[in-house]
């Protein structure tokens, strides 16, 4: 028996000296790591801002509130003993700082077979401090956060939102500008008890948390909310499926206002649907109709083939690639001038000033407006549009194109278009993102783009005093008009193609345009998809370019256009006089295609 206890006993001082000397490191680790505990500690995304400081998107500080149901029983101890009582007491303590019934409470303190039970998510930090206050054993929290959206419904398609449950970005900026708005979290390393407590100063910092930067967008959210509340009142009275209203600064090419509607508000994503998530000013391409016919105008303007009093014979129909191509209305042959032609919106018309520009010729016009790739904006889900090659263009193709059909482009390309007659023939390109404030707090503007010029000052002149017979007398817009200011713009009514149905359902209606026009500083683009009351742009869309132009001249203090400015005319909307043979002769090769 000595000898067997004797060779236990070795046994035993074997292990021991195994234990405290040779693996002494490696059992401490085990033993640390058993009794250690990593947390997390979310960092706080950056918030986005208007281009005049006004938050957009905000993260404030929350907890999610936890329990170990043992460690709590010892909340309250009788005879020195831990029991149900230590529940109880503590669930009635805890009930109406977290809103919750005591009968909840005692539930989940009472949940067999775990030591971690969430209590409440979302809890403010001033709530916290009075949980902390109560000292229950076993009841912690982990700091979390919780992204607010000012602004609710007017910006919710642009800016995005985030899954409130782990801070993902889901769309918008949020998810386009992620890797500066993020940040890094960081991990403390603590022990505890056996009891779950923290070991008073065995905490230590493995990571530090690093908060995202500040953004700060081009978007002022003053025009923003009002382009938003017009397109809602008109796509809601029209019937409309979706509506577009974009606002650019027309010397720099940054977006003041990108609305679209149906909108969701990003506090409450329960209530959005898929089609609402959709940022239709970028997103959604669509063929532009007669709004395009500015860049077929401009082509041959430029090219020398027109100028804007040339005279054009329109008959009620026009024979080409073997259809009979005609106007929105049937009409005696008219005699029309180039300036005319736009005034009116004539199909006809445009086809026969625009065949005279080589198909090559006019694809690189369109291309030089930036239809055909993404803007320089980078907007997470952007659309290219569409235009296929000149060479690709089929026999119709080659003359639906001149009037706005057979190519598609996405609002915020349209407006660019406008823009860069209105600035002289110069594209700028877009911008929405003004800068990003560094570690510091000090703000570092983004790069600014280099205009390209697409256009001779001439021709963009003559384009945009074309435009204005739009709005005059005898144009197709007169609700976009606006007393005491030359206003230069064009209509657009286009068939719309449904890709569920795989052909063309609907309308597209629009007007883009800008004021005043001898010193724009603002264009202004509406579209309005599948009304189902109307369908012509000037009826539909011009009512709210009209408002938020409007709006924009009022908040501007622009001064009214002078009497001179008003009497500039030197091209009007006119019929050609069929006692002058040359000009009849001119006209009517134009029409013959000679």
């Amino acid at each position: 028996m000595f000898i067997v206890v004797l060779f236990v006993f070795t046994l035993f001082a074997a292990q021991l000296l195994r234990i405290q000397a040779f693996d002494a490191s490696a059992t401490q680790a085990a033993a640390l790591s058993k009794r250690s505990v990593k947390q997390y500690t979310p960092a706080m995304r950056g918030q986005i801002l208007d281009t005049k400081g006004q938050v957009l998107a905000d993260s404030v500080e929350r907890f999610t509130v936890s329990a170990d149901p043992v460690a709590i029983q010892c909340y309250v101890k009788v005879k020195g003993e831990c029991g149900w009582q230590g529940v109880y007491q503590a669930a009635a303590d805890l009930s109406p700082k977290l809103g919750l019934d005591v009968a909840r409470l005692t539930t989940l303190f009472t949940k067999p077979d775990t030591r971690y039970v969430i209590v409440k998510k979302d809890v403010a930090p001033s709530v916290w401090r009075e949980i902390q206050a109560l000292r229950v054993p076993g009841v912690a929290a982990e700091r979390t956060s919780r992204r607010l959206y000012p602004t609710s419904m007017a910006l919710g398609q642009l800016v995005g939102y985030v899954n409130q449950s782990d801070q993902t970005p889901g769309g918008g900026i949020e998810l386009m500008l992620d890797a500066t708005l993020a940040g890094r979290a960081g991990t403390t390393i603590a022990e505890r008890a056996q009891n779950g407590a923290v070991i008073p100063g065995s905490q230590r910092v493995d990571q530090p948390v690093a908060n995202g930067r500040n953004v700060r967008l081009t978007i002022d959210s003053d025009i923003q909310w009002y382009a938003q509340n017009a397109l809602a009142k008109q796509v809601t009275a029209v019937k409309a499926e979706t509506g577009t209203a974009v606002v650019v600064e027309v010397a720099t090419g940054k977006i003041r206002a990108a609305a679209s509607y149906p909108t969701f508000d990003p506090n409450d994503l329960s209530r959005a649907t898929k089609a609402s998530l959709r940022n239709h000013a970028f997103e959604d391409a669509f063929e532009p109709g007669s709004t395009g016919k500015l860049m077929t105008m401009a082509a041959a303007l430029e090219h020398g083939v027109v100028t804007p009093d040339t005279g054009v014979i329109v008959p009620n129909r026009l024979p080409r690639a073997g259809m009979k191509f005609k106007d929105h209305e049937d009409h005696a042959t008219e005699y029309l001038t180039a300036t005319g032609v736009i005034a009116k919106s004539s199909n006809i018309g445009t086809i026969l000033v625009g065949e005279r520009v080589p198909a090559a010729r006019m694809e690189q016009t369109y291309r030089s407006f930036g239809v055909g790739r993404k803007t320089e904006v980078g907007f997470w889900g952007e659309s290219s549009g569409q235009l296929a090659k000149a060479s690709d263009w089929n026999a119709p193709q080659r003359y639906t194109v001149l009037f706005g059909q057979g190519y598609a482009l996405t609002a915020v390309q349209a407006a660019s278009v406008f823009a860069a007659v209105a600035n002289g023939g110069v594209r700028m390109p877009l911008s929405l993102v003004e800068g990003v404030y560094n570690d510091s707090g000090t703000f570092v503007p983004a790069q600014a783009g280099k205009g390209a010029r697409v256009l001779s000052d001439r021709t963009a002149t003559q384009l945009s005093r074309m435009l204005e017979e739009v709005t005059g007398e005898n144009g197709t817009a007169s609700d976009a008009r606006i007393a005491g200011y030359r206003v230069a713009g064009k209509t657009g009514t286009a068939d719309r193609y449904d890709d569920k149905l795989g052909r063309y359902n609907g309308f597209t209606a629009s007007f883009i345009g800008y004021a005043p026009a001898e010193k724009p500083k603002y264009v202004v683009a509406v579209f309005i998809h599948k009304p189902q009351a109307g369908m012509f742009g000037g009826a539909l869309a011009g009512p709210v370019f009209n408002q938020v132009m409007t709006y924009l001249l009022q908040r501007e203090n622009t001064p009214p256009s002078t009497p001179s400015d008003l009497d500039y005319r030197v091209w009007p909307e006119k019929r050609l006089s069929t006692s002058d043979p040359d000009v009849l002769s001119d006209a009517r090769a134009r029409r013959d295609g000679l």
